[in-house]
């Protein structure tokens, strides 16, 4: 677990974020400087254009070196795209003599067996993080280093990618002037950014509706079970509002976000609306409710790709602590009872990250989630536990537990 500041950038389809974070005495986060600039250089959580997202990356990352009087050399970075894939792989070793205690070099090698899973050429992996532990068949073994037993076995969540995007991520980075010290797959950020170590433990699903994917996460007994993304988000509600109602992007994105509402019954029908059309030279009234049926019916779709996610999970009906929402496209009316109905859950709720510091009031809302998630991944996990003697050569090599702060008390 770290207390020294970490840098983390957000690479967003809207937005590029910054943020420098550390760890207060009573293990909050603590937000020491952010920035944000919009980006058009990611589409659909995938770097289209290097040197426009090179440029964003550059600016909010300076924007934070002013603020602290500090250079930022490298930056834990999210990935996120639908080409982004997750397995849980299993590995085991022999112990030799069976009655000796399990040392770290046991450990690298059962997670490094459970890496060894079979790939396209044009896929690589991203992360690699133990679930579980098994000593003898002992199931629930957070920290096996200094058990004794005869067989150590591991259940590893492995996040893939494909080659050429998780390339032009690292060619951005390095284009602004900084190193990649570390990729996390976006939907693990946005779960740690909101989700509290009671709801971990007890097992929920984060679903991030950003401007360009839905990310979905499955967390059970404190770890990650599950990771994915779809490529229907938020900017498709709008575009679709654009197209139908023969608006512009800009208006239909203000009508989206003050007056829309999930679920059109809400809404009542002689409840009017003011919209700008493209033709005409004044604005026409038209019912909201009709407004409210279009974003509905795009936003079912998003509800049902994001429970087919969570039935490959294996998991659905096994997630007490229920479903938590974030992300831009999670401030509309509604939006907690839609995805209850479409997904067949009690509970849902709209959450935001909490931090601690000076921009705790700017930083605290659901389109910082992903940041916040990022630089509790760095403050709170430890890969020091699982590192190689030689030390690392890349980041790609790196293995981090997050079961430990997860454990905590509170």
């Amino acid at each position: 677990m770290s207390i020294s500041p970490v840098f983390v950038l957000d690479l967003g389809s809207t937005k590029v974020v910054c943020l420098a974070a550390s760890l207060t005495e009573k293990g909050d986060v603590r937000v020491e400087a952010f920035s944000q600039v919009g980006c058009r250089g990611v589409k659909q959580g995938v770097v289209h254009d290097v040197d426009a997202t090179a440029t964003a990356i550059d600016e909010a990352v300076s924007r934070v070196e002013r603020s602290l009087g500090e250079a930022v050399d490298d930056l834990v970075v999210s990935i996120a795209g639908a080409h982004l894939q997750s397995v849980n792989a299993q590995g085991f070793v022999p112990i030799y003599p069976s009655s000796r205690q399990i040392r770290q070099d046991d450990v690298l090698s059962v997670i490094n067996h459970s890496r060894q899973i079979v790939m396209p050429a044009d896929r690589e992996q991203i992360m690699a993080i133990p679930r579980e532990f098994r000593i003898d068949g002992q199931r629930g073994v957070s920290k096996p280093i200094g058990m004794s037993g005869g067989r150590l076995e591991v259940v590893t969540h492995v996040v893939t990618g494909q080659s050429a995007k998780v390339s032009s991520v690292e060619r951005a980075v390095t284009l602004a002037g900084r190193r990649v010290r570390e990729m996390v797959p976006q939907p693990l950020a946005t779960g740690l950014g909101v989700a509290t170590m009671g709801q971990l433990e007890d097992g929920c699903v984060v679903v991030d509706i950003g401007g360009g994917t839905t990310d979905v996460a499955v967390f059970a007994n404190g770890a990650i079970a599950y990771s994915g993304s779809v490529p229907v988000s938020s900017n498709h509600v709008t575009s679709d509002l654009s197209t139908l109602l023969k608006t512009s992007p800009d208006e239909a994105e203000r009508l989206k976000t003050q007056f829309g509402a999930c679920l059109s019954r809400v809404v009542s029908e002689n409840e009017r609306v003011e919209v700008k059309q493209t033709d005409q030279a004044e604005p026409r009234p038209m019912q909201r409710r009709v407004l409210c049926e279009i974003i509905e019916s795009r936003m079912r779709e998003i509800g049902t790709l994001v429970r087919r996610q969570i039935d490959m999970s294996g998991l659905n009906g096994q997630l007490p602590a229920g479903l938590l929402l974030t992300g831009g496209g999670s401030q509309m009316q509604a939006i907690d009872a839609l995805f209850c109905e479409v997904l067949g859950v009690s509970k849902a709720a709209v959450v935001s990250p909490k931090v601690a510091g000076p921009h705790a009031k700017s930083v605290e809302v659901p389109t910082m989630s992903t940041s916040v998630g990022l630089a509790r991944y760095c403050l709170e996990s430890d890969e020091h536990e699982f590192a190689p003697v030689s030390g690392f050569t890349n980041w790609k090599e790196k293995i981090r537990t997050l079961r430990n702060p997860f454990n905590k008390k509170g």
